[in-house]
């Protein structure tokens, strides 16, 4: 009878995690972002959470898919701007929104966060020096420096938005894509037109 009731115990655990796992589209990626100071913007359709050790959190978009409501704990909540953007703030402040679609800017210090589906992330970091670091679609995790400004996350690659130019005979400059990194493999390559 106890190996029964393990058993039930057991199913009724694992079959909500595999049907909340099978709604994951093909190629969502990952963001994490670990130990940042600054500002952050993230823009996804998916899951994200996470902690922030003080600062803010302003919800800039918000729709939610499904039956979870956005979690924000440790907080002051107030409404700002001319689209009354919700506005968190705190410290020791942690946050889960789940499946749908955001915008979320975060300002402050200790941000760690995690992301899964499809988006892209803009950072201003308060220094180059300690910035924290960030890891795309399961890659090794760079210090936020290396990446850029803009990256994206999700798809088949992680594509950072740096562009370099180059002269032409007819000198004139045209713009490059610098930079392209595979999830599976760190692949660099430069050229006109490449495409992720």
């Amino acid at each position: 009878m106890r190996r029964l009731t393990l058993l039930l115990l057991t199913l009724a655990l694992v079959v909500p995690a595999a049907s909340y796992a099978g709604r994951w589209a093909a190629g969502d990626g990952s963001l994490v972002v670990s130990n940042a100071d600054g500002v952050i913007t993230v823009q996804v359709k998916g899951v994200i959470f996470g902690h922030f050790d003080h600062g803010s959190l302003t919800v800039l978009d918000f729709k939610a898919e499904g039956n979870g409501l956005p979690t924000v704990s440790s907080a002051k909540q107030k409404l700002s701007g001319a689209k009354l953007n919700v506005v968190y703030s705190g410290s020791d402040v942690r946050f889960l929104f789940p499946d749908g679609k955001y915008t979320l800017r975060f300002e402050g210090s200790g941000i760690d966060l995690s992301a899964v589906g499809k988006g892209t992330v803009q950072f201003a970091a308060k220094s180059p020096l300690d910035d924290g670091t960030v890891a795309l679609n399961g890659a090794r995790a760079v210090p936020m420096s290396a990446i850029g400004s803009v990256a994206t996350f999700g798809g088949t690659t992680a594509v950072t938005a740096t562009t370099t130019t180059e002269k032409t005979t007819n000198t004139t400059e045209k713009p490059v894509n610098a930079t392209l990194t595979t999830s599976s493999s760190n692949v660099s390559g430069t050229g006109n037109g490449a495409k992720p």
